[in-house]
């Protein structure tokens, strides 16, 4: 009889820290939306091929360097070229977006999601929409999808280019 008692308080405990399958009551996850969906599931959903560089007049030397690597899809490259860069113009939005975009096409999905989320912060800029967008196929990869759902619906409310991919990805990551 105590060995029941003992187990059952055991099992009482611990279900109010982990809650899940076969537990007793608990407080659902905080990302319980997330939890619907398959690792490979989010693999797909923030798969993204590279946006297309557009020449752009004017643009310093070292730039244009950079991106003709992110033109050859030497993603590692163009974002090393890229970090000099921005660490010389910190405030140059196309810098920090590519440098951000790189950043996830080779991997560090982290730091591409600090340079994405640095164009978005900064306001209003050419690379705004596209930066919310490709953020939130960061976000998705990590996981983080209470804060891709934000940027997509910041990036709908916008109305602009990418609001039908935008609403669309939504609807993917929405719980059902």
């Amino acid at each position: 009889m105590l060995v029941a008692v003992s187990v059952f308080a055991w099992l009482a405990w611990t279900s109010k820290e982990e809650p899940g399958v076969g537990r007793v009551a608990g407080a659902l996850p905080v990302n319980a939306a997330a939890s619907t969906l398959s690792d490979e599931s989010y693999e797909l959903l923030a798969a993204f091929r590279a946006p297309e560089y557009v020449e752009q007049p004017g643009a310093p030397k070292t730039f244009r360097a950079a991106m003709a690597k992110y033109k050859m899809e030497d993603y590692a490259g163009a974002a090393s070229a890229l970090r000099s860069v921005t660490a010389a113009q910190p405030g140059f939005a196309g810098a920090r977006f590519y440098l951000g975009i790189s950043l996830l096409l080779t991997g560090d999905r982290i730091s591409g999601i600090e340079e994405l989320r640095g164009v978005t912060d900064s306001g209003d800029s050419a690379y705004l929409e596209r930066a919310r967008f490709y953020l939130a196929k960061g976000l998705i990869a990590e996981h983080d999808i209470h804060r891709a759902q934000e940027q997509l619906e910041n990036l709908i409310a916008q109305h602009g280019d990418l609001e039908k991919q935008a609403a669309a990805l939504l609807g993917q990551i929405r719980p059902s």
